[in-house]
């Protein structure tokens, strides 16, 4: 089975800076996801017009084996709970969108 990045993009809650979304991750959120088997990278950007309130604050690019699999421990593993929990004060109800996407390597790559 071939590894799937999920492009995650969402705004943040209104008073929410990104510094303290920044935190979140830096401590709680990838420290949990990436111990857990299925999860193979996690990056964070932030987008440089935070102020725009139409656009994303947050790209998430998740790598993982299965985004079944994924999606199965998301929604059961206990230590995710207060992953999950922080999230939904930070963000914005609504603004999360997911594009699922393979990686095309280059030909040294193969």
């Amino acid at each position: 089975m071939t590894a799937v990045s999920a492009i995650n993009m969402f705004r943040l809650r209104p008073g929410v800076s990104t510094e303290e979304f920044e935190q979140f991750s830096l401590e709680l959120d990838r420290p949990r996801c990436l111990a857990l088997d299925v999860v193979l990278g996690f990056e964070v950007y932030f987008t440089e017009q935070a102020d725009d309130t139409a656009g994303p604050h947050v790209i998430e690019v998740m790598t993982v084996a299965s985004w079944p699999e994924w999606e199965k421990v998301r929604d059961s593993a206990p230590e995710l709970e207060p992953v999950v929990a922080r999230f939904d004060e930070l963000v914005e109800p609504g603004s999360v969108t997911t594009t699922l996407t393979r990686n095309s390597p280059l030909h040294q790559e193969i």
